[in-house]
């Protein structure tokens, strides 16, 4: 039996093989939990500049093949596609998961928007770029955790995990949206934190520095063009620690944040970076 045999986890965003969304939610199944896995369309989605080639190679099926996976490790998981930024969709999915499974112990908001035409100078992102990050990365935690703090309150427990970013504690050029959400998301987080300290709830944000998933190829492209027309862009750099983070080590920090070792933990955004960020 695992730590958290027995456990209901909703995990949003995850759909893409090698994203954290799937880490995470195997990492609960193998520790006993079941899941409820949503993304914005069964096959999640694709970032510019990706090619989705090795998922093609490995006859990845998004939800389904994630459903597979967990209930090879004898767990029970709902797949549920919907937007986390439109009210009723978050509202479906926790309705959807307390019919299927009763409760609700873990939040894992992890949905977050690919990447597109935000990633520009701020003077040249469009409008609608824009809105789609902030909706997706900051309304869409707002939305979830909306829905799911009543049912969490009703039952004096609970642990809510936002996905921030290293961006949101420094901005970073050419992502302000992205930046301006992930700063968003902390300070969400430590809303929550306050509100809903008397009700026996934690919430905690996780920062990754850069992650060896799907979106790092979009950004490796991104970036290794822009170096070819201005030689001072930022570009990617490695950590202290000498590689980037994979999807495990996320999924690790949220296991922890969701465990009894965390009981006193809260309203805190630990970086997840390889020393690339130390505050």
């Amino acid at each position: 039996m695992g730590e958290f045999d027995g456990a209901v986890v909703l995990v949003t965003g995850c759909a893409r093989a090698r994203g954290i969304g799937r880490a995470i939610s195997v990492a609960f199944a193998r520790e006993g939990a079941d899941i409820v896995a949503t993304d914005v369309a069964s096959g999640g989605t694709r970032n510019e500049n990706e090619e989705g080639l090795e998922e093609m190679r490995i006859g990845w099926k998004g939800l389904e093949s994630l459903a597979g996976e967990v209930e090879g490790l004898g767990r029970r998981i709902l797949t549920l596609v919907g937007d986390v930024s439109r009210a009723a969709d978050a509202e479906r999915f926790v309705a959807d998961a307390l019919a299927g499974f009763g409760h609700v112990d873990v939040l894992v908001n992890n949905a977050a928007a690919p990447h597109g035409a935000d990633r520009r100078l701020v003077w040249e992102t469009p409008e609608e770029a824009w809105d789609v990050v902030l909706d997706v990365n900051l309304k869409g935690p707002f939305l979830m955790s909306r829905a799911v703090i009543p049912h969490m309150i009703a039952r004096g427990k609970g642990r809510i995990i936002n996905m921030a970013s290293v961006s949101g504690k420094r901005g970073t050029q050419r992502r302000g949206a992205y930046t301006a959400s992930k700063f968003g998301v902390i300070g969400l987080t430590q809303v929550l934190a306050q509100e809903l300290a008397p009700h026996g709830i934690t919430a905690n944000a996780i920062c990754p520095g850069s992650v060896d998933t799907s979106r790092r190829e979009s950004t490796t492209r991104r970036e290794r063009a822009l170096a070819e027309t201005d030689p001072g862009a930022r570009t990617i750099t490695t950590p202290p620690t000498g590689r980037v983070a994979r999807p495990d080590d996320i999924a690790r920090l949220a296991l922890f944040f969701a465990s009894a070792q965390s009981d006193h933990i809260t309203g805190q955004a630990w970086n997840v970076d390889g020393g690339s960020v130390m505050h």
